[in-house]
């Protein structure tokens, strides 16, 4: 069982403790994890919310490792609106080697925060714009996984009609697959209103049926106890329980 989207004291929306989640993993019978601490660039982002000092975030990491040897932790970052902000985050992650490297949309252009719970469903514009920039993303952004596509449904109380950007959807699937970039099954909509994996199953089906074999599982936690075992989840949506394997 592992868990590639986790974050800790470094982010600026978690106040899990990285030992008390090292501990907690172990407990639950984790192999591996990955701490993914958010590195958001846009201006405000940045302006209201800090940015990481990277070199304590590593060091913090290593010293967790050392401390923990029971089970693998990995160094990772979630850089949101990495294909916005591409030349500024790649200054800062010279020299490290933080892995897994997740890409994210998290902003539209007019600053609609997708991540968060919206007053009303986004517009078939700000759909189309979310998909596209998540195809501008993994065509343009060196990133191991592809974060949460399609996050804004999180909070939504019902499924929706969205076959308008099934072919963006496909085209997104086209890079990632021929840049071998791992698709996330979010675990975190199951626990708000939406109550479904993001991508949805039928999704997943067609990333398969394109070719696509890469997966990773990411719970998306910021809550220490919300951190728990997801083998029946796992199990439930036929999903890998290894770390980065192949879905069959």
């Amino acid at each position: 069982m592992y868990d590639y989207h986790l974050h800790t004291e470094y982010s600026f929306d978690s106040m899990i403790k990285g030992k008390e989640l090292m501990e907690k993993a172990i407990r639950l019978g984790y192999k591996e994890i990955a701490i993914t601490e958010h590195l958001d660039l846009l201006p405000f982002e940045a302006k209201n919310n800090g940015i990481p000092a990277l070199k304590k975030y590593w060091n913090y990491c290593k010293n967790l490792q050392k401390e923990h040897p029971q089970i693998t932790l990995h160094c990772g970052l979630e850089i949101g609106d990495y294909h916005r902000t591409k030349d500024y985050a790649l200054e800062l992650i010279e020299g490290f080697d933080f892995f897994p490297i997740m890409g994210s949309v998290h902003i539209l252009e007019d600053n609609t925060n997708v991540a968060i719970l919206l007053n009303k469903q986004l517009s078939k514009e700000h759909t189309i714009e979310y998909y596209k920039q998540n195809l501008d993303l993994v065509t343009n952004c060196d990133i191991n996984i592809l974060g949460h596509l399609g996050v804004y449904k999180r909070y939504y109380s019902e499924r929706i009609d969205e076959s308008f950007v099934y072919p963006i959807i496909k085209d997104i699937f086209e890079v990632m697959i021929a840049r071998n970039i791992y698709l996330e099954v979010n675990l975190s909509s199951l626990y708000k209103p939406y109550q479904m994996i993001i991508p949805e199953p039928e999704m997943l089906q067609m990333f398969k049926e394109m070719g696509g074999t890469l997966i990773s599982i990411g719970s998306d936690t910021h809550r220490l106890d919300k951190f728990e075992d997801n083998t029946s989840i796992l199990q439930r949506f036929k999903l890998p329980s290894e770390p980065l394997k192949r879905f069959r």
